[in-house]
């Protein structure tokens, strides 16, 4: 019984610090354009570089408007089974605009992984295939 409580204090930690990662989403720059990342379930999909630069959140990006490539890794989980690829990818846009929010939105049939952007209209605007994926 006694041992329970010391069990307690390093979950609450790992708790504490792990809810710190999933923190409030900062308020959009109406100065530039806000990339959101949407992925199919189990899998997770994370922004990692913008024109070459890697990002402070992995749950986002934030361009200037014009051009710019974006950098994305899936963690790809199989169903049915415990085996994770990590597949890396990028996309490009000439077009985004200040003050506007777009979507990346994952998509996986089979073994092809794909990643659109679509605008705040719902138009998709740009797409990527090919993604390079390794087991994780």
């Amino acid at each position: 019984m006694r041992l329970k409580p010391l069990l307690l204090i390093p979950a609450l930690g790992l708790a504490c610090l792990l809810s710190a990662c999933a923190g409030p989403m900062p308020q959009p720059d109406p100065s530039e354009a806000w990339i959101g990342l949407e992925e199919e379930a189990p899998n997770d999909l994370m922004a990692e570089r913008v024109d070459g630069k890697t990002v402070d959140d992995g749950r986002y990006f934030e361009v200037k408007p014009g051009a710019h490539r974006l950098d994305v890794t899936l963690f790809e989980e199989s169903v049915g089974d415990s085996n994770q690829q990590d597949c890396n990818g990028h996309i490009s846009y000439s077009g985004f605009k200040a003050g506007e929010h777009y979507k990346l939105v994952e998509s996986s049939l089979g073994t092809e992984v794909s990643v659109r952007l679509y605008d705040a209209k719902g138009k998709q605007v740009a797409s990527t295939h090919g993604f390079a994926c390794m087991p994780g």
